[in-house]
Formats: C-alpha cells, sequence, structure tokens
C-alpha cells in the first residue's frame, strides 16, 4: 500500500507542471523550457547524489544503456513533445492524451514481460481509444488537412505518451537492481546532454537561452518546476516503482490527470467541454477496466 501511495505521490505532483510550464510557452519556444528544466533539475539530483547516494553511482552496462535511452527518450524528447503540444491544444487534453501510457505500458508488458491479459482487456482498451478519439475531436474528425495546429498538439502529446510508455517498461527493468534516486540521476544527466545535442541544431534556442538565464523570474519558475514536478515526482514515482509491477503503476499515474484537471481549472481557468468531459470519464473508467483485467491474471 505504502508503494502505490509513492506512485499515486510522485504522478500528483507532475499536475503542478503546468502552473509553471502553460504561462511560458507562450514566450520561450519549447527546447529553451525543457533544457532549462534539464539544468535545473540535473544539479538539483546531483546535490541529492553527493549529500545521500555517494557509494551508489554505479550501474552495470545494461543499466547504463537502458538509463540512456529513458533520460533521451522518455525525460528529454517526451518531455519536449508534451511541451511543444501546449502550443496547439488546451493543457488538459495534452494531459488526458498522453494518459493513453498505461494501455501502451501493458501491451508492452505482454510483448515484453510475458503478461497474460483477458478479453476483457481488449474491451477496456477499445473503449479507451475511443474515448480518446472524441476527447480530441469532440464534434468528430473534420474533412480537410489533418496537418491543422491542433492536430499537430494531438500528435505531440500522443508522441509523448509512447516514449514514455518504452521509458516506464525500461526504468522498471533498471529500478529492480537499481535505487530510485541513482535511477533518476541517470534519467536527468543524459536528458539534459539529449537536450544540449539538440540545442546544438537549434538557432533560435541558443539565442534565447542567455535572455532566459538572465531573467530570474522565468528562472525561478522553470527552477520550481524542475523541483517539485521533476526531481520529488520522478525520484517519488521511481521509489513506489520500484517494488510494484509497471503494469499496476501505470494505472496508479491516473493521479496525474485527475489532479491536472483540477489545477487548471482552478488556477488557470482550463476547461473541456461537455463531451470532452464525457470521453475523459471514458477514459479513466476504461483505464481502471484495463487494469482489472491485468491484475486478475498476476
Amino acid at each position: 500500500m505504502l508503494n502505490a501511495f509513492y506512485v499515486m505521490l510522485g504522478a500528483g505532483l507532475w499536475a503542478t507542471d503546468t502552473l509553471f510550464r502553460h504561462p511560458m510557452i507562450r514566450q520561450i519556444s519549447p527546447l529553451t523550457i525543457v533544457t532549462v528544466e534539464h539544468v535545473c533539475v540535473f544539479i538539483v539530483s546531483l546535490m541529492w547524489m553527493v549529500l545521500f547516494h555517494r557509494k551508489d553511482w554505479r550501474l552495470s552496462f545494461g543499466q547504463f544503456v537502458g538509463a540512456f535511452f529513458v533520460g533521451a527518450l522518455g525525460s528529454a524528447v517526451a518531455t519536449l513533445l508534451f511541451t511543444a503540444s501546449f502550443q496547439f491544444v488546451n493543457p488538459t487534453v495534452s494531459i488526458l492524451l498522453q494518459k493513453i501510457q498505461p494501455i501502451l505500458v501493458i501491451c508492452m508488458s505482454v510483448i515484453f514481460l510475458g503478461e497474460k491479459v483477458t478479453i476483457d482487456f481488449f474491451i477496456w482498451a477499445f473503449i479507451a481509444m475511443t474515448a480518446a478519439f472524441f476527447m480530441s475531436f469532440p464534434e468528430g474528425l473534420p474533412t480537410g488537412d489533418l496537418a491543422q495546429p491542433s492536430r499537430i498538439g494531438v500528435f505531440f502529446a500522443l508522441g509523448g505518451a509512447v516514449f514514455w510508455a518504452i521509458s516506464t517498461i525500461i526504468g522498471k527493468a533498471i529500478l529492480n537492481k537499481a535505487p530510485s534516486a541513482v535511477v533518476s540521476f541517470w534519467r536527468f544527466l543524459f536528458g539534459l546532454i539529449t537536450c544540449l545535442t539538440l540545442v546544438g541544431f537549434n538557432p533560435q534556442t541558443r539565442i534565447e537561452l542567455p535572455f532566459v538565464a538572465a531573467d530570474q523570474s522565468v528562472v525561478r519558475s522553470i527552477f520550481w518546476m524542475a523541483l517539485i514536478s521533476g526531481f520529488l515526482g520522478v525520484t517519488i514515482y521511481y521509489k513506489g516503482l520500484s517494488k510494484i509491477p509497471a503494469s499496476i503503476a501505470t494505472i496508479l499515474e491516473l493521479t496525474f490527470p485527475l489532479a491536472a484537471m483540477w489545477v487548471n481549472a482552478t488556477y488557470l481557468d482550463l476547461h473541456l467541454t461537455t463531451v470532452q468531459l464525457m470521453a475523459a470519464m471514458a477514459l479513466l473508467m476504461a483505464m481502471i477496466g484495463v487494469s482489472r483485467s491485468v491484475t486478475s491474471t498476476l
């Protein structure tokens, strides 16, 4: 029960993310935000390691490679896609779309870990995907060009979900033998390296970074985002994930969209339409149904 609480608490802390990220996205490019965020979260993680885990730095070669993919895909690229989606769609839609991640994680658990699922799983998965569709397109899919900005935002959010799902599976494998704080440290380090590599190919970010670094209010906002939803959220989540199956942990992450809906409505005045709200409720119910179809076979 305590480990389940850690997963829910970590996921709940992620919901504070949009309080900082959404206002900044109107003025600063996504790559700039994510890069500065990784600088801050890496510094915090490094200090934590020096203070409490001086003897736990090392990983095996396999764990090292896994941490690289978690950092590059899950921490850097997925966060970048998620942040960029805010430019095109309501952040609540981005967050809820990202929550198809549990279905992806469970599917990959079946394929790569040999978990068995029942027919109920496929029924609930179909319901979840249908609900996700109507949440993204409440009036149905319009005829015409799908490359409209709002559609791009949806695809960005879905891309982030895919990479986060892959990172959950790899992260679970690493956490079986390494402390959560150590995995977090390497995740943030490789995420920072990936961001800096992308900056090298992006002139806009290279121009923005000095100005952002000189703006104390922006740096302060990014720092709190990195500390609360980044370092604390990920480290606490990993602490719970290390002790429970990934298929269960990914369902418990539904604390994130539930908390985020409340945060966005309360502090950002961002609301869903009636159709989107009903679809979101159906999506969450489907996630619960999926979890029951899987955990009943464990």
